[in-house]
């Protein structure tokens, strides 16, 4: 078994519940851990015996630029659909999508919606 992170892909796109977050951009990250069996990979040297991560990137991508959405858990909960559905290998995902600079009224280092196997 191993793991295959992919931390802090930065997006700056519209997504948000108030009215000005359909029009300005703000900026969002997304992290994801797969649990994989790395094995195979390890010995062959094969991106056909691993998960192909910059085709994870490019799911991921899609949903974050496409149409805006009010809520956090709405993104967090497409990318976990799509990736999931991407590589049979994938034995466990986590998603963790966070708006930087979240309009709450309050200084903040940002809000996280994390969405995992068994949750």
């Amino acid at each position: 078994m191993g793991t295959i992170r992919i931390n802090r892909m930065q997006f700056h796109t519209c997504h948000g519940a108030l009215p000005h977050e359909k029009h300005v951009a703000q900026e969002f990250w997304v992290d994801l851990t797969l649990q994989v069996n790395l094995a195979r990979a390890g010995q062959t040297d094969r991106l056909r015996d691993t998960v192909n991560y910059a085709m994870v990137v490019s799911s991921v991508a899609e949903i974050m630029m496409g149409p805006s959405v009010k809520l956090l858990e709405t993104l967090a909960f497409r990318i976990y659909e799509t990736v999931r559905g991407l590589d049979d290998r994938i034995e466990h995902l986590e998603v963790r999508v966070t708006k930087v600079d979240p309009p709450i009224g309050v200084p903040s280092a940002g809000v996280v919606v994390t969405i995992a196997d068994g949750e």
